[in-house]
């Protein structure tokens, strides 16, 4: 199998575009492949893979190669010779622009695994061009080219897949093999195909159904189902199964009903009855439950899922778990769990790996949690989940360890295990993400009619495409490409000179290449068109801190804040500015809004601690870091900030 790519980008804005998440799933899935370079394949081998690129682009350089390091995986790359460190001028009618790796990061892709190869001088239909001549001189690699890869420059691309037998006969001359795209076949090391992949392309061969399990958990649901949705690798399909809750579950379940389906049952049927039920309801190779109260690590799914494909006689996954919650001490205390490092009042709880000599004793001793992942076939196999006096999902991996399948053990700390009780502590998280989730759907509200109202307001005298410029200017300037931010933003100044936030946008690029003094003339230049224009003021602020005018930033970072009171850029640079001027009160005051506006923002919640610290206020200091370590457990700011406070 050979895979042809075109662009890996943040985001995909035609179908040449492959989303880096979903490239890194794409890497992730061929884990249990072989990939190879083109000189070692065997098309006669299913588990051989090649990953090629077309172009190739400067964002396979700044999105593709850190993701290919990761999984150290070779990869070929078939370049234009005219295009290299070029724009993609000739086809910007149908695609956005993009610009092709220059050599240094073309040298730099191949001393990483990358091996170059010949797409062309040009990138024309040699099948259309009967000139010897012209036909020689597009095969020729020019010989600064061929330098940038000493073992590369076997191997052709013909432009746009197309070939014919005296194309073919030319190309034999001087190159190993040559790729197609769809018009060649997988035999013929001079006509290859290759599968285009988009960003919906699949290489896994297994599918996994997750069933969230819930009955009154309302509390914790929130966090249950985001831990979900963050997975490095997604379940295909997420099912949330409600045994007819009284509190506010469903509710809670409908906001995220554009990503799970939602069940919920008319009557309690109970634990075992409810299980089944929801297996039913599935179809996944592979099928994990996770309690509504419990959360999994990011990459809980993808640790198990590649268990299960790389293990096939295991019919179970199971990993080791987090203890966390008021009760986690005292369970822990039972089962001996081991406190985690810097914060005690969470616990690591190892399992035995599993050998099959253990399958007498584990009839009466469970060494696997109920959010183990399994098979669908030992689970039909066995009869699915059955009455029984000890736990639902005991019986059932006894079972299928009965029938003669393994289980493999996932040695790392992947579920996160709630021990609690009823007290109102609990369930503060949870109330916390109600109200959260309200004051995001208010703001929504809000943002949505300012914008409606700006293009109200510029509907006259501004083009469709202006914002795509704009932020196209933008995303030069991330890549900190100055010089071409800046020519892009005079060259739209030009067309647009009246135009504020045009103005602002050309400021920044000044600011990219040091010239405040420029930019600040610039920004109140564009605060003369639009005097309520918050981001301007707040630009404002930012280069007149730096340039040592902090009276001045104070000003307009106040201005700014009146206009916008809700964004929480300006609120944090205000909050800054005053606690570099010691005044104190009024940071706390700025970042207690921030809170207000984002209550789970780790810079204010860290910021606020630093600031109680410094007023000698230790238990507020406490508590805004330890809401820190709730949010990101491994934050290290805030535990060591904690370490400094007196005990209680």
């Amino acid at each position: 199998m050979i895979l042809l790519y075109h662009k890996v980008f943040l985001e995909s804005p035609t179908e040449w575009w492959v989303n880096a998440n979903q490239f890194w799933r794409q890497m992730n899935e061929l884990r249990d492949r072989t990939v190879v370079y083109l000189d070692d394949y065997d098309p006669n081998d299913e588990k051989q893979v090649v990953i090629t690129f077309d172009g190739v682009y400067e964002n396979v350089y700044r999105y593709a190669l850190p993701i290919l390091k990761s999984f150290n995986y070779p990869f070929e790359l078939f370049v234009v010779g005219d295009t290299i460190g070029k724009e993609n001028i000739f086809d910007q009618k149908v695609e956005p622009p993009a610009r092709f790796a220059d050599s240094e990061q073309l040298g730099e892709l191949v001393r990483n695994g990358g091996r170059l190869q010949w797409h062309s001088l040009s990138h024309i239909d040699l099948t259309k061009e009967s000139d010897p001549s012209t036909l020689e001189k597009e095969l020729q690699v020019p010989e600064e080219i061929r330098r940038l890869d000493g073992k590369g420059f076997n191997w052709f691309g013909y432009p746009y897949g197309n070939h014919d037998e005296d194309l073919i006969s030319i190309t034999k001359e001087q190159f190993a093999g040559a790729l197609s795209c769809v018009n060649g076949n997988d035999y013929d090391r001079y006509q290859y195909n290759r599968i285009i992949v988009t960003n919906q392309t699949s290489f896994s061969h297994s599918t996994t159904s997750l069933i969230i399990a819930n009955y009154n958990y309302a509390a914790y649901l929130a966090e249950a189902v985001e831990s979900v949705l963050r997975q490095t690798v997604q379940p295909d399909e997420i099912l949330f199964i409600d045994d007819c809750s009284t509190d506010d579950s469903i509710e809670i379940a409908k906001r995220y009903e554009d990503h799970l389906r939602i069940v919920q049952n008319e009557k309690n049927l109970g634990i075992i009855e409810n299980f089944k039920k929801a297996v039913s309801l599935t179809s996944g190779d592979y099928i994990c439950f996770l309690g509504a109260d419990n959360r999994f690590r990011s990459d809980y799914i993808e640790k198990c899922k590649h268990a299960l494909d790389t293990n096939p006689g295991a019919a179970i996954a199971y990993t080791y778990c987090t203890l966390f919650g008021p009760r986690a001490e005292v369970i822990a205390r039972k089962i001996k769990a081991d406190p985690v490092p810097d914060f005690p009042s969470m616990f690591f709880w190892r399992f035995p790996e599993y050998d099959r000599a253990m399958l007498g004793r584990l009839k009466t001793v469970n060494i696997m949690h109920g959010s183990s992942m399994y098979r669908r076939e030992a689970y039909d196999q066995v009869g699915g989940y059955q009455q029984s006096e000890g736990h639902e999902d005991h019986n059932l991996f006894y079972g299928m360890l009965s029938k003669g399948w393994d289980a493999v053990l996932v040695p790392e700390f992947v579920l996160e295990y709630r021990q609690h009780s009823e007290e109102q502590s609990n369930v503060r998280v949870g109330t916390e993400m109600e109200l959260a989730y309200t004051r995001k759907a208010l703001k929504l509200q809000k943002e949505q009619y300012r914008i409606l109202q700006e293009k109200l307001d510029l509907q006259a005298h501004r083009v469709p495409d202006l914002d795509e410029k704009i932020n196209r200017i933008r995303m030069l300037m991330n890549q900190e490409r100055s010089n071409e931010a800046r020519r892009a933003a005079e060259q739209l100044l030009g067309s647009f000179p009246e135009q504020a936030e045009v103005i602002r946008t050309y400021a920044q690029t000044l600011v990219l290449d040091g010239n405040l003094t420029g930019a600040e003339a610039a920004l109140e230049v564009a605060l003369s068109y639009d005097p309520q224009m918050a981001q301007a003021y707040n630009d404002l602020g930012s280069i007149c801190y730096r340039q040592g005018k902090e009276e001045d930033a104070l000003v307009h970072l106040q201005k700014a804040a009146d206009l916008s009171p809700d964004n929480v850029i300006i609120l944090k640079n205000l909050a800054d500015l005053y606690a570099r001027q010691e005044r104190i009160v009024d940071s706390l005051l700025a970042y207690q809004k921030v809170i207000e506006l984002e209550p789970q923002d780790i810079e204010a919640l860290l910021a606020l601690g630093v600031l109680c610290q410094q007023q000698d206020r230790a238990e507020d200091a406490r508590f805004f870091f330890q809401r820190v370590l709730e949010l990101e457990p491994g934050n290290l700011v805030a535990a060591q900030s904690l370490k400094t406070i007196s005990p209680r």
